[in-house]
């Protein structure tokens, strides 16, 4: 195949994880059939991105989107923490922002009074969007979108990069959208970080890409933007790039010469077979072991790691639009979280080990049993 964003030659596979259902198709029943398909992951040694071999077609992942990023605490925080920073700085009158979701970002814009639009296809988070007087263009944003929208002296562009299937015209959309004196920001999962923690259950259809600086720079740059700023982000999402890109500018990083993609080739399998066998362990011993947080990397976690429910009782989670469905490809029905905190189990199994922190001090003093995460990290050790 050939890389699409520098159209290079990939002959090279880093990490093939079979065939996975899609990660935030939740399913109304256990019988339901579930697609399933390819993860297989490539890398490019001439721009240094890695990517997925197969695409999904959008429609069928983003347009009943069940993550609402107002739940997540860290990132309503984080977000309201850059638009002050922007505020201060660049004083704009009119943000766009791309992927929107339920508008927690823009929110924080409102507050200081600058317009906003938001695009997102995703009906429910774009739906709640416009519940709190948000406007938001239910669409996938593209160049033929951007030539239908005002220009803006502010664009974000928070994870939604690596989902889209071409690159270069989403970021041909971005530059036509943008003032030329405009300033873009993106948040892209880094590459690097990925390597180095062997976090494989960050590996799923939507996330088609997984970016290095060097990989983010040759993007940008052939649509005549520049990267100025790589901001390294110790990450709710397990590490992260938050890169400033502009028409015009000083340049103040310097690129990543080169990944090694070895590591994720050697490290992939560790931690699965790892958290089967203790999962087995506290079965034999007669403990009760739920799991906390269906995300993306659950579903990838336990389609990848054959966990059943004859290891783990359920699976909670705080989001109201996920509890009573399914995680595909399993037996398991989302829960919610006063249903485990009334079952106290003898050990909680946290699958968004990002959040960890977030959870475990959550429910400090209602929860009696003992956290670890899936990558088998004693909470207590954090």
């Amino acid at each position: 195949m050939n890389c699409r964003i520098c159209g290079s030659l990939i002959t090279e596979s880093v990490v093939n994880l079979g065939n996975v259902p899609l990660v935030n198709n939740l399913a109304d029943s256990p019988l339901e059939p579930v697609k399933r398909y390819p993860l297989d992951v490539v890398f490019c040694e001439t721009c240094n991105v890695a990517q997925l071999r197969d695409n999904v077609p959008p429609e069928e992942m983003f347009s009943e989107y069940l993550f609402y990023s107002s739940v997540m605490r860290p990132v309503v925080e984080r977000a309201k923490a850059l638009v002050n920073k922007v505020v201060a700085q660049h004083a704009p009158h009119f943000v766009i922002e791309i992927a929107s979701n339920d508008g927690y970002l823009l929110e924080a814009y409102r507050w200081h009074g600058v317009e906003t639009l938001g695009v997102d296809p995703a009906k429910g988070p774009a739906n709640a969007a416009a519940i709190k007087g948000i406007p938001t263009v239910q669409e996938f944003f593209s160049l033929a979108l951007a030539k239908t929208l005002p220009k803006a002296d502010v664009v974000h562009a928070n994870n939604v990069l690596a989902h889209v299937p071409d690159p270069n015209d989403f970021v041909a959309g971005i530059a036509e959208v943008l003032k030329p004196q405009g300033i873009c920001f993106v948040e892209v999962p880094y590459l690097g970080d990925l390597l180095v923690g062997a976090h494989f259950d960050t590996i799923y259809h939507e996330h088609l890409f997984y970016h290095s600086i060097k990989s983010l720079v040759t993007l940008f740059g052939r649509h005549g933007l520049l990267v100025t700023k790589v901001e390294r982000l110790p990450d709710v999402l397990g590490g992260s790039l938050r890169i400033s890109v502009e028409k015009f500018g000083v340049i103040t990083k310097e690129v990543d010469a080169y990944l090694n993609p070895s590591e994720m080739q050697r490290r992939t399998d560790y931690y699965a077979p790892e958290l089967r066998n203790t999962l087995t362990q506290l079965k034999a011993q007669g403990r009760r072991v739920w799991g906390f947080g269906a995300a993306a990397k659950t579903t990838v976690f336990l389609n990848y790691a054959g966990i059943t429910d004859d290891l783990l009782e359920a699976v909670a989670d705080d989001t109201p639009a996920k509890q009573g469905k399914y995680i595909p490809g399993t037996a398991f029905q989302v829960r919610s979280s006063q249903e485990w905190l009334a079952a106290q189990p003898d050990y909680t199994c946290i699958f968004t080990w990002n959040y960890a922190q977030v959870i475990a001090h959550k429910f400090a003093t209602t929860y009696k049993g003992k956290f670890f995460t899936s990558m088998l990290t004693d909470f207590a050790a954090l």
